[in-house]
């Protein structure tokens, strides 16, 4: 076995760890989310499982945006499967993360506690692309197929994605909020502002 090869005990147990701190992170904040707390939510013996499995809170903090991001893309593969239409990937994707909101409510929170609590550079590359810099990417790709108007793409996927973090906050104030609806609206306002 090579020596970056992991077992799959290993990986199950980085899984939980990494699910764990997700959870602490949602739910204390980044400030609070210490090993001992992690392992006293993971269930597990000693905060030295953690220092086995990362080789530190950098490590174990990079872990959690990977795995909250991938949850992401999940949700948004789900719904851009087949979908070739650039406006209609770009309704997907503002739905996709509208619906993330109300799937992995708790990924998510970990990844604004990250964002804002955390000053690894990092961290903010990592952050930054989540947030605007894959929709500006595709913004620009239908600009230049002629699909969208002229704009800053730039301000529209930070208007996309304020957007958004707007309706986190009112999913968080308002539990009963209609997410399918909104995300609905907010794509039906942002496909018609993109247009030629």
């Amino acid at each position: 076995m090579q020596v970056n090869e992991q077992t799959a005990t290993e990986l199950a147990r980085r899984k939980q760890i990494t699910d764990a701190a997700i959870e602490v992170i949602a739910d204390l904040g980044y400030g609070k989310a210490s090993f001992a707390r992690i392992v006293e939510h993971a269930g597990l013996s000693s905060t030295r499982m953690i220092s086995y499995h990362f080789a530190d809170k950098s490590d174990l903090v990079m872990a959690v945006l990977v795995s909250a991001i991938a949850a992401g893309d999940e949700v948004l593969d789900a719904r851009i499967a087949g979908v070739v239409d650039r406006v209609e990937l770009l309704r997907a994707h503002i739905e996709a993360r509208v619906e993330y909101l109300r799937t992995h409510p708790k990924h998510l929170r970990a990844v604004v506690e990250i964002g804002t609590g955390a000053r690894e550079p990092m961290y903010a590359v990592v952050l930054r692309d989540f947030r605007v810099g894959r929709l500006q990417r595709q913004l620009h790709q239908g600009q230049r197929e002629g699909v969208f108007g002229r704009f800053d793409t730039a301000v529209v996927a930070e208007a996309v994605a304020s957007a958004l973090d707007g309706a986190a906050q009112r999913a968080a104030a308002e539990p009963d909020l209609d997410l399918t609806a909104y995300g609905r609206e907010l794509a039906d306002l942002f496909t018609r502002a993109v247009r030629p």
